[in-house]
């Protein structure tokens, strides 16, 4: 038999859970009211190089802050994405060759160069342009699905939902 504050407190548990699996949904909606600004056109010899194989460039000089916590010291650091670039529905982190730091055509070098764009942003591929040879080459990284990784918990708010509502239909049927 159900006691008087059963009610509230089931409707307490199902308002917490909705809450939980609302928050989940991302707030596409919250540029409903705003007028999208015209791009910006972003000129210079490697956008124009770019354009010519396809690509449109979206942003350019993104600074990426980074912040390390060893033992107790706290080290800065930062990354710079010289562009990003999209062909049709694809991302591109966009990298312009330096003579100061040249890129070594081996796997450890690849990996070395590329690895931190790619998990920092994780487009499609990442364009390495070279100014003087006018050159883009297109490096895609593909990284298998590790057995270790942690588990995914967006599932809980589903599976609370079921038992909040089995018990629901439970406290009706009685």
């Amino acid at each position: 038999m159900a006691k008087p504050g059963d009610t509230l407190v089931l409707f307490l548990l199902i308002g917490v859970i909705l809450y939980f699996i609302i928050r989940q949904i991302p707030l596409s909606g919250a540029k409903w009211g705003k007028k999208e600004e015209e791009p910006v056109q972003i000129k210079g010899e490697v956008p124009d190089l770019l354009r010519a194989h396809g690509f449109e460039v979206m942003h350019f000089k993104e600074r990426v802050p980074l912040v390390f916590g060893v033992d107790d010291a706290v080290y800065e650091s930062r990354i710079f994405i010289d562009y990003i670039a999209r062909r049709e529905d694809e991302l591109y982190v966009v990298v312009v060759a330096r003579d100061r730091k040249p890129l070594r055509m081996s796997g450890a070098g690849l990996r070395d160069f590329f690895l931190p764009y790619y998990l920092l942003v994780q487009p499609d591929g990442i364009l390495y342009v070279d100014k003087e040879k006018k050159t883009v080459k297109v490096v895609h990284l593909e990284i298998p699905e590790l057995t270790f990784s942690k588990k995914s918990r967006r599932k809980w708010p589903l599976y609370a939902t079921a038992v909040v509502l089995l018990l629901f239909i439970i406290w009706l049927v009685q």
